[in-house]
């Protein structure tokens, strides 16, 4: 099996059993699924996502409510710029109601090198990953496979995304994933 066998085995699954959510269909995506905000709401009791005071997080659907949640707690947000890859946004003190569209970040967001950036916690969407922390994703856009950060990696997965073991190598690993029924660990 390919990466990009992987991905289609996996969209396709998602959207045959009609659990893609906006924007479907998934191909293409790091998935919006339907259970992701019990997911999110499982990532945001673990003591990660707490302590965390700067989280860098993907512009993916399925985040949007662990963005909002940390805006709403006053967390600093680091977004990767809509528009330009490789550029970094920093949001802060911003109601989240007022980010009607992720992609509007720019008009809120202070750009900013992720070199020196004290961040605690990145959140990534994910196509596939597996029990031992292996991730792949959707093959291209952010998290850019040079992205290196001291900071654990967490995703949000539904049961059909997670493999005991992926059946090709991982881009990256991950050190949280959350589904809606539980919380792995790796």
């Amino acid at each position: 099996m390919t990466l990009g066998e992987l991905r289609e085995e996996v969209w396709n699954a998602l959207a045959r059993h009609g659990l893609a959510l906006h924007p479907t269909p998934p191909h293409g995506h790091h998935p919006n699924f339907l259970g992701a905000r019990k997911a999110a709401e499982r990532l945001m009791k673990t003591p990660e996502f707490q302590g965390a005071k700067v989280l860098l997080a993907g512009m993916d659907a399925v985040l949007k409510p662990l963005r909002e949640e940390a805006l709403r707690q006053g967390k600093a947000l680091i977004l990767p710029h809509p528009d330009r890859g490789g550029e970094f946004l920093l949001l802060k003190d911003l109601d989240p109601r007022r980010l009607k569209r992720v992609r509007e970040a720019y008009r809120y967001g202070v750009r900013v090198a992720l070199e020196g950036q004290p961040i605690d916690l990145v959140l990534i969407g994910a196509v596939a990953v597996d029990e031992e922390g292996g991730w792949v994703g959707k093959g291209y856009g952010f998290p850019q496979a040079w992205l290196q950060v001291a900071a654990p990696f967490a995703t949000l997965a539904h049961p059909l995304m997670v493999y005991p073991q992926l059946p090709v190598p991982p881009e990256r690993r991950v050190d949280l994933i959350a589904t809606p029924q539980r919380l792995i660990r790796p």
